[in-house]
């Protein structure tokens, strides 16, 4: 299977302005990670400092903000966290936002699909 790139659209409030970048699906990724200029052209502003480990172990750390996520035929946009990329770092869909957008990737094709129904947790009686 191939690797699987997105077109996902990012905004500080549900029906604020949207700026859209192609991102590398990864659902290995826990956060998404935009570039910093593009959440910052969105006015997504950083709120918080997160400590992350790459795939090689390498400790990193980034900025975190709240931010929109607004993938074409899909509504609401999900309200997820975003990682404030760096230069040079890579611009991935993680699965939280992949779950926030009820969407799931198809493993024969590797393609985004709506997903066909949510997970639920069992309530187990007190």
């Amino acid at each position: 299977m191939g690797m699987t790139f997105v077109d996902i659209g990012w905004s500080n409030t549900p029906d604020g302005p949207v700026q859209t970048i192609r991102l590398l699906v990864d659902t290995g990724a826990f956060y998404s990670m935009v570039p910093r200029e593009v959440l910052g052209s969105a006015g997504i502003r950083p709120a918080w400092r997160q400590r992350f480990r790459l795939a090689n172990r390498q400790p990193l750390e980034r900025d975190v903000g709240f931010a929109f996520a607004h993938y074409p035929g899909r509504l609401p946009p999900a309200a997820t966290h975003v990682i404030f990329g760096e230069p040079g770092d890579a611009a991935i869909l993680g699965a939280f936002t992949i779950g926030g957008l009820e969407m799931e990737v198809d493993p024969r094709s590797g393609e985004l699909r709506p997903l066909t129904s949510l997970p639920l947790i069992a309530l187990v009686p007190a």
